[in-house]
Parts: C-alpha cells; structure tokens; sequence
C-alpha cells in the first residue's frame, strides 16, 4: 500500500500585475488555514516520507506551515513542473517516486491537483467522495491510499480509496 496526500494550496491574495501569479502570498486566513490543516494531519498520524512541492509562493507558504508541523520535517523537493500541473502530468510525477516512498504529500493546484485527486479516488466516505467532486477549496486535503507496491503502478485499473478529504471549513476555520 502507498499513501498519496494532495493539498491544495491555503487562500492566497488576489493576482496582480506587479507581483504576478507565481508570487502570489497567502492572505492571514490562507495562513491560519493552512496551519490549522497541516496540525490535523499530524494529529491523523501523517508523517509523509517525502512532500513534493510547486515553486510559486502560495505552495512554497502552505509548505511553510506543513513542516512547521512536524518536530523533524520530512524532506521536501520543490518541483518546477508542478506549478499548475494538469492531472495527467501529476500523476506520472507520482509514477517515478522512489520505491522506498510510502507515502507522499503533494502540495499543488487546481484544477490538476483535484482532478487528479478524482481520478485516483473511486473508493471511500460517500459524503467524502461528494464533497471532494463538487469542490476542491484552497486549503484542502485529499488523503488517499493506493493498493500498489509500486508508485508506478497508480492510475489505469490501480485506483484508491479516499480515507480523508479535510477542507479548513471542517476544522473551524474559512481558507
């Protein structure tokens, strides 16, 4: 079995000419989201073996907050083709991880993150399912657990079951 944890970056600020998308920082409430989000996963018992992350500053921020979650933080590869990856491309990212990795954190975009995370999900929480088909909100988290020995084996008849779909709502804040 392989874990597979997509999260959306926190709510950042609105896009602007000088700064650009890339640049684009959390706002406070995509802040406090994104701690509050990150401490209930290691609450869960989440201790990913490697987070994969997009370079734009809203991830790089959202990441911030992950690792600050943890007493030793897991190593972390920021990745450039990540940065609004379509659902195709991020799922062969998950193809090539090392063998040794059993579970994975992915902090990226929509629309690849949440497609990606519909693809891979065909089993769970009904209501999760749901949820996590309707709307993917900044903030959110998509926890799936894969029936593979071999990240290359995700996708195609290899797909998994959704133990968790966490959006900041749930947990008293807005992202």
């Amino acid at each position: 079995m392989k874990e597979l944890v997509l999260m959306r970056h926190a709510k950042a600020v609105p896009h602007t000419v000088a700064q650009g998308d890339h640049g684009r920082p959390l706002n406070g409430r995509g802040h406090r989201a994104a701690s509050i989000v990150a401490l209930e996963l290691r609450r869960r018992g989440l201790r990913p073996d490697l987070i994969l992350c997009s370079p734009a500053r809203r991830t790089r921020e959202t990441l911030d907050h992950v690792l600050d979650a943890y007493p030793s933080p897991p190593p972390t590869r920021l990745e450039p083709e990540l940065y609004l990856a379509e659902a195709e491309r991020l799922i062969d990212r998950f193809r090539q991880l090392e063998a040794d990795v059993g579970s994975a954190l992915l902090i990226g975009h929509n629309e690849g993150l949440a497609e990606a995370a519909i693809l891979l999900a065909t089993t769970g929480e009904p209501t999760a399912l749901a949820s996590m088909r309707a709307k993917f909100p900044t903030g959110a988290v998509a926890w799936l657990r894969l029936p593979v020995d071999d990240w290359a084996d995700i996708g195609g008849r290899s797909r998994g079951e959704l133990v968790a779909f966490i959006r900041p709502r749930d947990l008293g804040t807005e992202a």
